[in-house]
């Protein structure tokens, strides 16, 4: 089962936005909060890191009846700049594969209950963008399938499309280092989706990526000016 949680920088407990507290986060954490430099970048970190313990501490309550203090979760990286979670309780340590994003002032945070799993998530607001955006970025399937809208319709399935493939190049732990055309991600036109997930087709072309990509299913979604995609290993 996939578990997801979104939030804006308002939920984080002002006491660690301004630096009085850091209870809910590890020593390592708070270490590394000090080293952050620009307020922009430590209240980004911030949310990512409360988003994440949130939803986690929600996960275990609700599948093993225990809390979890969100001080005995870490949320790093490992050496290729993906989310890992780290703990003294074994219900957490090595027992989640994580996604976090982060846009406008929110956070949007995946997380499977399987250690190493590919998993991709992504929070992207939804803003015009143009024709040359379009044929750099997209495939021609997908383009010929976001022209078939247009508006503010045309504006949130290219967000999407767009949102779709950085899920996608995150699970694959690539990020941008690759054309974003070897990734299609094929969403319906029709569907118009608000309050729930909706599925897209996700077709990976071997030839142009470093390592073989596995099968995997997406979903996405709108959240107020927002589109929400996420994608996991089938």
């Amino acid at each position: 089962m996939i578990h997801w949680l979104a939030q804006s920088h308002e939920v984080v407990p002002q006491t660690a936005v301004t630096g009085g507290s850091f209870q809910f986060l590890s020593e390592k954490e708070a270490a590394r909060l000090a080293s952050l430099k620009t307020e922009k970048r430590r209240r980004d970190w911030l949310l990512g890191r409360w988003t994440t313990k949130r939803l986690l501490q929600t996960v275990v309550w609700e599948t093993q009846n225990t809390t979890v203090p969100l001080d005995l979760i870490t949320v790093s990286n490992n050496a290729d700049g993906v989310p890992t979670i780290e703990s003294q309780l074994p219900m957490v340590n090595g027992q989640f594969s994580i996604s976090i994003s982060h846009s406008h002032g929110h956070a949007l945070v995946t997380a499977v209950a399987k250690p190493v799993w590919p998993i991709g998530c992504d929070l992207e607001l939804i803003k015009p963008r143009s024709e040359a955006f379009i044929d750099d970025y997209f495939t021609e399937t997908e383009a010929l399938l976001v022209r078939q809208v247009a508006g503010t319709q045309r504006d949130t399935l290219v967000t999407a499309v767009w949102s779709a493939k950085e899920s996608v190049l995150k699970a694959l732990h690539l990020g941008l280092s690759v054309d974003t055309r070897a990734i299609s991600c094929l969403i319906d036109p029709g569907e118009r989706p608000s309050d729930s997930w909706v599925r897209f087709k996700i077709r990976c072309d071997n030839t142009r990526l470093p390592k073989e990509a596995p099968h995997f299913s997406g979903w996405w979604r709108t959240m107020n000016h927002f589109v929400m995609t996420l994608v996991v290993k089938q």
